[in-house]
């Protein structure tokens, strides 16, 4: 039987995220009568890929999108997009996100009204090798402790899947953390982001995994219209 825990949910923006475990037999079950995903053979994908699908299906349930109404379909840049077969209803834009390690997946579903973008980490040890390939050296200098590096990751990658795909990592992307910042407090801050010389507000916020008790670090945004910064404001 899949257990299934929402543990973070918000209006503004409309997202949520659900922590699951289950079982490679309940898997192939709902991969092989699954309808949310109608132009991907869910059935042949690997349990780690299918238990992501399971738990993004489920993520927008919670959201009150059940399968038989919108279908999630990918472009050519695998970017997702809603699909209402029954519905003439408004464009929506979808961000999704997921984090799996053996048989739990940690997934996250933004939507909204214009191009958004979301990300889902844990806070893993591998980070700090790995973060070069995000984080130019000025800002690997000023951050580096894991829990601000698990941050910084979750909101470019949010920044690349709204305003990407033609966007570098480490040149075109800046993430401002405020001086108050606390990871240690389980709350929601507005972060600053900087693309291309604009400056954009994200939403980052930390919550306990209720299966793995690992700390997860999740991002939303763009939340306001982009503002035209002075040169000296451009990141280089």
């Amino acid at each position: 039987m899949p257990v299934i825990h929402p543990f973070y949910e918000s209006t503004a923006p409309n997202a949520v995220a659900v922590a699951v475990q289950t079982n490679s037999v309940d898997l192939k079950h709902w991969a092989k009568n699954q309808i949310r995903f109608p132009k991907r053979d869910v059935v042949c994908m690997p349990a780690h890929r299918q238990l992501e699908h399971f738990s993004v299906d489920h993520a927008l349930q919670r959201l009150g999108l059940e399968a038989a109404d919108v279908h999630v379909v990918h472009d050519d840049n695998l970017k997702p997009h809603i699909e209402r077969p029954n519905s003439t209803a408004i464009h929506q834009a979808i961000s999704i996100a997921h984090q799996t390690d053996g048989d739990v997946c940690h997934a996250l579903v933004a939507l909204g009204s214009s191009p958004i973008g979301c990300d889902i980490e844990c806070e893993r040890i591998s980070l700090p090798q790995i973060a070069h390939r995000v984080m130019s050296t000025e800002e690997g200098d000023e951050h580096s402790s894991l829990a601000q590096l698990c941050a910084i990751w979750t909101v470019k990658e949010s920044m690349f899947k709204a305003l990407g795909p033609q966007l570098d990592f480490r040149r075109d992307l800046r993430v401002i953390l405020p001086p108050d910042w606390n990871p240690d407090i389980e709350t929601t801050w507005t972060i600053e982001g900087l693309v291309r010389g604009h400056r954009y507000a994200w939403e980052i916020w930390n919550r306990v995994s209720p299966i793995t008790n690992a700390r997860i670090w999740m991002c939303c945004g763009p939340m306001i219209e982009p503002l035209t910064l002075g040169d000296s404001d451009t990141p280089k």
